[in-house]
């Protein structure tokens, strides 16, 4: 398990840095305008990507070491065409009611339609790859199509002479329709065509684990991104930009804790030990929040005139949002590791609560802080949302496990253990099962 942490660490921290690179292209040859509205389309595709992930998402991980691979593929990809055909068209209705009610952008209709569903298909790839516990093949495809992205954005601006919206749109939808052919094959060794009965049984079971698991990342998602929507209305798309790359570049250090949770998912899921999954959830939140401190205390160290100068003298004020978000972005880092193993032990139920939780912090402060203080105060009302959420959790996960709080510390054994499988990792190209 060590060498599939190790792997998918150094996988998103390359992608990490394409994804600044596509950050810094975007700012200079798009402009905040437009990377507002960039913003905008994205988070309306995930919004269509939370209601297919009902059954595309987490439950295919769960469901794959308990079901027949052939009926979950069926039901994945028959649930995600209906449903992202479905959403799409009720968002674009509720749009035409209302431009406070407005999920896609205007005149974006058919473009965040067609992203949405070949994204939505390429994670149900994913996600039965990962329940097969194929991490280094999700690596790579992750990888692939941010160079792909990379490459087709430059293109369209250096090529092409594109510099507008759809020069983004172009790329990832390109990035995305390659990464969704080749996901194909890894699979093709677990196609087994068998008789599609006691379907009902199997879609219900994933749907009552996903509902929880879903209704838990759309709260979560509303907290990370409903303050997008306040400083849109209030103070427009170029104020959003900036506020937008703040929140990716911070973000960006969720890479620790979003390596680790999707092994440790994984691994739990297969495992279906208890005690196991406690040691391994509690020495993984104590690594993944002192490497985010650590990132977040660098990044925010960074001077103002450094952002200036990388991504132009408009961004300026990312420090600003980076140095309010910090805390934020430790706690839901730490939170993220608890959110699997409730997900692996089947109780979701507490990521649902957690996220609800945020979500009254984010519309109780949102309101209130943002159109007096605009991108200062979104990003104070996200580290408060996400630091309630974690908080929760944390409450939570020590009743059940009977932890004090002290065991969150990381101790001489457990640091000499990691010391020992990095070395193991690094000069003799082997690593142990972490079998803690």
């Amino acid at each position: 398990m060590f060498r599939k942490i190790i792997g998918t660490i150094g996988t998103r921290v390359i992608c990490a840095v394409l994804t600044l690179l596509i950050s810094v292209l975007n700012a200079r040859c798009l402009g905040p305008s437009n990377l507002g509205t960039i913003a905008l389309i994205i988070l309306s595709v995930t919004f269509i990507q939370l209601f297919n992930n009902f059954i595309g998402g987490g439950a295919l991980v769960y469901m794959t070491p308990r079901a027949g691979f052939f009926k979950l593929f069926i039901s994945g990809y028959t649930w995600t065409i209906l449903i992202t055909v479905l959403t799409s068209f009720i968002f674009d209705f509720t749009g035409s009611l209302s431009g406070k009610l407005e999920v896609i952008p205007h005149g974006f209709f058919f473009e965040v339609l067609i992203l949405a569903m070949i994204m939505s298909l390429t994670s149900v790839n994913y996600m039965l790859l990962l329940g097969k516990e194929q991490v280094k093949t999700y690596n790579f495809l992750n990888l692939l199509q941010i160079i792909v992205l990379i490459v087709s954005l430059l293109s369209a601006v250096f090529i092409f002479h594109v510099r507008t919206v759809m020069a983004f749109y172009w790329a990832i939808l390109i990035s995305y329709m390659i990464t969704f052919v080749i996901s194909f094959f890894p699979l093709l060794k677990y196609w087994k065509i068998e008789p599609i009965t006691d379907l009902k049984p199997l879609f219900m079971a994933m749907l009552r684990f996903g509902t929880y698991t879903q209704f838990a990342n759309i709260f979560q998602l509303m907290n990370y991104r409903m303050g997008y929507y306040m400083v849109d209305i209030w103070f427009g798309h170029a104020t959003l930009g900036i506020m937008s790359l703040g929140f990716q570049l911070s973000e960006g250090l969720w890479i620790i804790g979003r390596s680790l949770a999707m092994v440790q998912f994984t691994r739990i899921s297969n495992a279906m030990d208890f005690d196991y999954s406690v040691r391994l959830t509690l020495i993984l939140s104590k690594i993944t929040t002192m490497v985010t401190t650590l990132a977040v205390i660098c990044l925010v160290a960074l001077p103002e005139f450094f952002f200036r100068m990388i991504f132009g003298r408009e961004f300026g004020e990312v420090r600003i949002v980076i140095a309010f978000l910090g805390i934020g972005i430790i706690a839901l880092s730490f939170s993220m590791i608890l959110s699997q193993f409730f997900s692996g032990i089947n109780t979701p139920y507490h990521n649902t609560i957690s996220s609800a939780i945020g979500l009254v912090f984010t519309f109780g402060l949102g309101f209130l802080v943002i159109p007096n203080y605009g991108i200062i105060g979104a990003s104070v009302t996200a580290t408060v949302s996400y630091t309630m959420s974690a908080l929760y959790q944390f409450i939570i996960f020590s009743r059940m496990t009977r932890l004090k709080a002290r065991d969150f510390m990381l101790n001489r054994s457990e640091i000499l253990l990691l010391i020992n499988e990095a070395r193991n990792f690094l000069f003799k190209g082997r690593a142990s099962d972490l079998s803690l």
